[in-house]
């Protein structure tokens, strides 16, 4: 790419997380918590994702 638009697509990236950052933020504060049971729920799951990804790697 050109360097016009690497510079065009960065601010296109900026200007996208300055917009999000008040939704996330109240999200953040007011959205719901975890509880330990939801966590390790994600916890096994990014675990078995890992192991899928070893087993597919070394099947290569």
């Amino acid at each position: 790419m050109e360097m016009g638009l690497k510079i065009v697509l960065g601010m296109m990236m900026l200007f996208f997380a300055w917009r999000m950052w008040p939704a996330a933020k109240h999200q953040f504060k007011h959205g719901p918590k975890g509880t330990s049971n939801d966590w390790m729920t994600y916890g096994l799951l990014m675990g078995g994702v890992v192991v899928f990804v070893l087993i597919l790697m070394k099947m290569v």
